[in-house]
């Protein structure tokens, strides 16, 4: 539909802040708000960025329409509308279309979807959409409804000529009538200049006859020329043939001398690096030798230490052995006894707990007798006692409430007992592990002595190797640092070598590149041209030469990352490099003709080619080429830099350049002999860093190692030193286990008792209940009496068993009790003395352990000084070599020297001779050129004058050609361009005469075109009165029912038949549409307003005879009847009913709720409307009202509820 949707403002006029208004409805949406709030500015946004009435704003326009309030100044504004695309009325694809205008001091904008756009094309975009430029009343700002209702009938008439687009029209009837004339103008010009063509003509034609004899003349004169100048060409070429073979003999010699040169220096200089390297490594190994006798005199002292250590433990070895002996045959003697004791203990124990378990059950079967015949006797007692059944019930009754309290009370007290009974059990069992873990322990001292010890030579192997490792750590970190030293210094010197062959700032701008890259924060960026090419010594010369300050350009991803490396080095005043970003540049794609004089120089170098482009736009045009001859002709004729293998270049304007090249100054050499000491250095440094974190790692090591030989001693120490604490232990844990077996004899036996009297209780229970259900009787029954006298009789035999029962136990427990207190009161405690006085193996064995550990040290220093021996030898020898190979590189290196010495000053002098031959070539060449182009000038000639003149010799044809130029001097006020001109003004006359032929064509179109633009513009404003006509007079008939209104087009005819007593000017539309299709619109001279307010029937009247409520809804009918003919996408309507009549207001709201009804149906005039109001009647058809307030010189806008916009309207009303 492309209605707004909505609409956000800042920075414009009275809205300060960013404001996004809420959605608009696709149908009628009203705004109110007090004066001065700020409703105008709104309608004055929209206005802005659709440019109506905002057009070429100026400075101080511009200004005027930026906030202007408290706080700080307002910079720049922006309005944009967001308009409904669903029907891709913008044809952008999209839902919806963004339009933005901002303005600022500088600065007018438009945007289209957030991307800037012309305001050309904004307009078009608006055009394509339906906003069209003729008809301007989509947007009813306030005045136009009053500016309408006091138009002229001319200026209406104007204005219906606007809308049917006839502007249109008369702009290109304007242009073509100017196309008219400019042709006119043509014609004319062209009819002078063929009638002076003409005059010229007939002037020509007596110049021909003299412009012939001066020919014949000047061809003689022209042959006698060339002959002279072709013999002078021979002898020019000959001598340029003559140098070029000797400059090729002696460029063969220069080369070869500088080849024997560059040879040499490569052989100093590798001689240099061999020296350098062979006095680090004579550094080194005075060094490695200085430590290695330090080495052995710490080892000399550390044997003799150990020799003394050593005898000690000999001589004490022998009494510790003699006294082993003693000890272990008492503890065999021990060990033997305990034995006994033991298997004496083993087979008292299970008679032991067979007559405990048979005392056990006597005495249950004793109790359990002994409760029945309690309970038999106690109710014989009550029969006597109790009178009645009721009395025994209730006292038995209540001895069962009371048996059983005492029943629960007893079963939590067995329960408990369990529990302990239990943890007894198993605190047993935990004792008895521990006990036999100990005895385990203790027995096995000698072995775990062995092993402490055998550990603690293992952990100082490994200490002693990781000793070993960072004594070789420390030994090579001398080497590096010498190695560093001597490394530093050729770097130091290559770099000054280096900069004194490039600019300051270059050579400053690639160290702080190479200072960024080793921070590590550099990414895109691939090297220098020079550290991306490879090239063989054939091609370094000319490499050199033509790349020349661009072999030090950098290469980078992209110019992104080029910005970024020029403000960091503006920043930290690091020097200056060319970038060539990958992203921008191209290569230079030459199609050279395949000439055995020359050859790209691109193909002759190596590099990866992702840099094709790179290397192509440095070394693209480079063409390698013999001679300077032949670089000045390719460079010429192909526009390219033509240079010779030596570096020597001719350029296109004859200018050549060139020279000795001194090897020894190559930037490229000096630039790959500073990056190889820069790669060796940095190797350095690297393995430097290595090395001192495997030091570290090494440190960390010998102290974990040496913490674990000291831990590996404190635990022998401690195994020695803990076996007399383990036999104490063992003596206090065995008599914590009597104690807790003693416990749970007590523990079972009250849980015993506590089990008899639960069954007594419970047996007792059940008879009370069994009495209870009974019969009351005065005496037991015969078998109860028969029972009672059968207990007292088993009772008496169950004492006598029980007490038999329990006199084997106890002797038996006596048997037990003596055996214990022997085993682990006297033999035990004994043996744990004599194990504890003997240390188990302990003593001896650590004795042992550290005899066999000095002599393990004895044998390992003993190796170590042989070792440091013989590599103080191998040391030595390797010194004496190197001193010996360092004298012969130093002999050769001064032969050397010497040769290249007399080589330069052999170049030197071929450098003079070969820049004089190359002054003569270029003298003769340039010569050589200037006689062919003379010969070039001559221009044709006649066929013979090869034999004409070639018996002649050079002095004769020198006198004739003096008579032929004397001959022609006669001839100097001839035309010599006659034949020449006569050609081109009779080619101009002719063309001249086409064009002529052309434009009489051009003019009859243009004259058709202007009758065809003038029918059309009469027939486009003819249809337009009459769709405007039509849609005004149902507009009005909406508006005022009982009226009737008219568009009336006023005609030239009508006014003199006016003048003449008639009245034509009212006629119907049939009339009306009749008499426009007769007429032309020269004819016109307005339209009026014809309405009556009462009748359809009455006469009406003109516009001028109405009130001012009248003429404004006449206005609005107007505007409503040009909308419905020209429909826009929405409409915006400011105070449009300020001065209409309540009705009027009624009957204008009634109507815009239904055409924004119609909007999204058959668009007959529909669409969305957004107006302000004052009055009431348009808020009740709104669908969405908003409310505009002001606060702190800030306007603001947000949705409302339609009662409070009535609200505010009836307040606004009343004041």
């Amino acid at each position: 539909m492309g209605y707004i949707k909505q609409i956000t403002i800042q920075g414009f006029k009275s809205y300060k802040e960013q404001l996004q208004i809420e959605p608009f409805s696709p149908n009628c949406n009203v705004v109110v708000g007090r004066n001065g709030s700020g409703k105008s500015n709104f309608f004055a946004a929209v206005r802005f960025v659709l440019g109506d009435d905002y057009h070429n704003l100026g400075r101080e326009e511009r200004q005027a329409l930026l906030h202007e309030g408290s706080g700080s100044a307002v910079m720049s504004a922006y309005v944009e509308v967001c308009f409904d695309n669903t029907e891709d009325r913008f044809q952008t694809g999209k839902p919806e279309f963004f339009l933005r205008r901002t303005i600022g001091a500088k600065k007018d904008e438009y945007s289209v979807n957030r991307k800037n756009a012309t305001k050309s094309e904004v307009m078009q975009i608006l055009e394509s959409a339906g906003f069209s430029r003729s008809n301007p009343y989509y947007i009813v700002p306030q005045g136009r409804v009053t500016a309408l209702t006091n138009m002229k009938d001319s200026e209406r008439l104007k204005l219906l000529k606007e809308i049917s687009g006839s502007n249109v029209y008369e702009e290109r009837r304007a242009n073509s009538l100017k196309l008219l004339a400019d042709t006119d103008n043509k014609c004319a010009n062209i009819d002078g200049v063929v009638t002076t063509i003409n005059e010229r003509l007939d002037e020509l034609e007596g110049e021909k006859e003299e412009l012939e004899a001066w020919s014949r003349n000047d061809k003689e004169r022209r042959s006698l020329m060339y002959t002279l100048k072709s013999r002078e060409e021979a002898d020019l070429e000959a001598a340029i043939e003559n140098i070029d073979q000797l400059e090729s003999h002696g460029r063969e010699m220069k080369e070869n001398n500088e080849a024997a040169f560059v040879q040499t220096e490569a052989e100093i200089a590798q001689i240099d690096t061999d020296i350098n390297k062979r006095r680090g490594d004579l550094d080194v190994l005075r060094e490695d030798r200085v430590q290695s006798e330090q080495e052995r005199k710490s080892a000399t002292l550390e044997k003799a230490k150990i020799e003394l250590e050593l005898k000690a433990l000999q001589d004490n070895q022998s009494v510790a052995q003699r006294t082993k002996k003693t000890r272990e045959t008492q503890i065999k003697s021990l060990q033997q006894q305990i034995r006994a004791r033991e298997a004496e203990l083993k087979q008292l124990l299970p008679e032991y707990n067979a007559k405990k378990e048979e005392e056990e059950a006597v005495r249950s079967q004793l109790l359990e007798a002994e409760g029945q015949q309690k309970r038999l006797e106690e109710k014989q007692g009550r029969t006597a006692f109790y009178t009645t059944k009721r009395q025994r019930d209730e006292a038995l009754r209540a001895q069962i409430e009371e048996a059983n309290g005492d029943l629960s009370r007893r079963k939590a007290v067995l329960m408990q007992t369990n529990e302990e009974i239990t943890q007894l059990e198993s605190d047993i069992e935990r004792v008895e592990g521990e006990i036999a873990q100990l005895r385990s322990t203790i027995e096995s001292e000698g072995d775990a002595s062995v092993n402490l010890a055998a550990k603690v030579e293992q952990a100082k192997d490994v200490y002693k190797a990781v000793h070993d490792e960072q004594t070789n750590l420390y030994r090579e970190e001398n080497r590096v640092n010498t190695q560093l030293t001597n490394c530093q210094a050729e770097l130091r010197k290559a770099e000054s070598t280096f900069s004194r062959l490039l600019d300051h700032g270059t050579s400053r701008g690639l160290e702080s590149l190479r200072r960024y890259q080793k921070e590590g924060d550099l990414e895109g960026v691939h090297g220098t041209i020079a550290d991306l090419l490879e090239v063989n010594n054939d091609y370094r010369s000319v490499t050199e030469a033509a790349a020349e300050g661009a072999l030090f350009n950098v290469v980078v991803d992209n110019d992104e990352v080029s910005s970024k490396l020029i403000d960091r080095l503006i920043k930290d005043k690091g020097g200056r490099i060319t970038f060539i970003p990958l992203n921008r540049i191209r290569g230079h794609d030459l199609n050279l003709p395949a000439t055995g004089d020359m050859q790209p120089l691109l193909p002759k170098l190596r590099y990866d080619h992702r840099f094709e482009n790179a290397f192509s736009h440095v070394f693209g045009k480079i063409v390698v080429c013999p001679d300077l001859t032949a670089c000045k002709k390719n460079a010429k004729q192909y526009n390219v830099r033509a240079y010779t293998l030596d570096g020597d270049n001719a350029s296109r304007k004859g200018q050549y350049r060139g020279g000795y090249h001194d090897p020894s100054k190559s930037k490229i050499r000096a630039y790959q002999a500073l990056a190889e000491i820069r790669t060796q250095y940095d190797e350095l440094q690297q393995r430097k860093r290595e090395i001192a974190t495997e030091l570290e790692q090494k440190r960390q090591q010998l102290t974990a190692a040496l913490s674990e030989v000291r831990r590996r001693e404190h635990e022998k120490d401690k195994g020695e030193n803990s076996y007399a604490p383990m036999r104490e232990e063992l003596r206090l844990k065995q008599r914590n286990l009597r104690e807790i077996q003693e416990s749970l004899a007590r523990k079972q036996m009250t849980a015993s008792t506590l089990q008899s009297a639960i069954n007594q209780l419970g047996a007792q229970q059940s008879d009370w209940e069994a009495e209870v259900a009974s019969k009351f009787e005065k005496a037991l029954s015969n078998d109860e009496e028969q029972m009672l006298t059968t207990l007292r009789s088993t009772v008496q035999d169950l004492k006598r068993q029980f007490a038999r029962a329990k006199e084997e136990r106890a002797a038996l427990e006596t048997r037990k009790v003596e055996a214990e207190l022997d085993l682990n009161e006297n033999l035990q405690p004994e043996l744990d003395n004599i194990q504890a006085q003997q240390g188990g193996v302990g003593g001896s064995t650590s004795q042992s352990a550290r005899l066999r550990e000095y002599e393990r040290a004895l044998d390992d220093v003993n190796q170590t000084i042989a070792n440091l021996d013989l590599q103080i030898q191998e040391t030595d020898v390797q010194i004496d070599d190197i001193r010996a190979q360092l004298s012969e590189l130093e002999n050769s290196r001064n032969e050397k020297e010497a040769t290249n010495r007399q080589l330069a000053r052999t170049m030197a002098k071929q450098e003079q001779s070969m820049s004089k031959k190359d002054s003569d070539r270029s003298r003769l060449t340039d010569r050589l050129a200037e006689v062919k182009r003379d010969i070039r000038d001559l221009g044709t000639l006649p066929e013979d004058v090869d034999r004409k003149y070639t018996k002649w010799d050079t002095t004769k044809v020198t006198k004739e050609l003096t008579k032929a130029n004397q001959a022609l001097k006669s001839f100097a006020h001839v035309n010599k361009k006659a034949f020449e001109q006569y050609e081109n003004f009779t080619r101009q006359r002719r063309t001249l005469t086409e064009r002529r032929a052309e434009l009489d064509t051009s003019r009859n179109s243009i004259e058709n075109l202007i009758d065809v633009l003038d029918q059309r513009k009469d027939e486009a404003i003819a249809r337009t009165f009459k769709q405007v006509a039509s849609a005004f007079g149902e507009v009005f008939q909406q508006l005022v029912p009982i009226g009737r209104g008219r568009l009336i087009i006023n005609r030239k005819s009508d006014r003199d038949a006016r003048g003449g007593g008639g009245d034509d000017a009212s006629s119907d539309d049939e009339e009306e549409e009749t008499q426009g299709k007769k007429s032309k619109v020269e004819e016109y001279t307005g339209v009026s307003i014809a309405v009556s307010f009462n009748s359809k029937h009455d006469e009406q009247q003109k516009i001028g005879q109405l009130s001012g409520g009248q003429k404004s809804l006449c206005a609005l009918a107007l505007i409503f009847a040009i909308q419905k003919c020209d429909p826009a996408p929405f409409y915006l309507f400011d105070e449009i009913d300020a001065n209409l009549d309540a009705q009027y207001r009624t009957a204008v709201a009634q109507m815009l709720e239904k055409l924004s009804g119609q909007g999204g149906k058959n668009k007959d005039g529909g669409g969305q409307f957004i107006c302000t109001t004052f009055r009431p009647e348009m808020v009740y058809v709104a669908d969405r009202c908003y409310g505009v307030s002001y606060s702190n010189k800030t306007s603001s806008i947000d949705v409302v509820q339609r009662e409070d916009a009535l609200k505010f309207v009836e307040g606004m009303q009343k004041t």
